[in-house]
């Protein structure tokens, strides 16, 4: 514990009820990967199915979990303050840009983008924000041009 974080974790049977919560969803993510590898064939040793992987990979995930829940008991974390502001800007731009691409043309959804997600940060730089939205246009205008007939976007709206 620092002298940033003056109160002590919250604990619920001496585990940290953060790293419970997170610890158990973790465990819980394995176990229904594994559970649901039990639909695909194993297969052989020599000739190894499509439920192996998933099925190692949940497990490794369960262990991992309950490997968070057991370090709960020592840990001193606090949960940490959620920067809403920053939240709210990167969801705000990546609807708008879902919602502009197919109506106004890339290049206007990705300015909408950098834009919005830009008020993430607390010093709004609109310059920057600019050159970055000038740059990534140009590339994707390269990429559509140099990619003709595979890449298909709409640059601007009706073309």
């Amino acid at each position: 514990m620092t002298a940033e974080d003056p109160k002590p974790p919250h604990r619920i049977a001496g585990f940290n009820t953060l790293e419970l919560a997170a610890g158990l969803l973790i465990f819980l993510l394995g176990v229904v990967v594994a559970v649901e590898s039990l639909t695909y064939p194993f297969g052989t040793l020599r000739n190894v199915g499509p439920a192996i992987f998933p099925m190692l990979l949940g497990l490794i995930l369960a262990a991992l979990g309950l490997a968070v829940v057991f370090e709960g008991r020592v840990s001193l974390a606090v949960a940490p303050r959620v920067p809403w502001r920053a939240v709210l800007a990167i969801c705000a731009s990546l609807g708008a840009f879902a919602l502009l691409i197919d109506s106004a043309g890339a290049y206007v959804a990705i300015f909408a983008l950098i834009f919005l997600s830009g008020l993430a940060d607390r010093p709004y730089r609109p310059v920057t924000l600019l050159c970055v939205a000038l740059a990534l246009c140009v590339f994707i205008t390269a990429l559509v041009m140099g990619f003709r007939g595979i890449v298909n976007i709409d640059l601007l709206p009706g073309a």
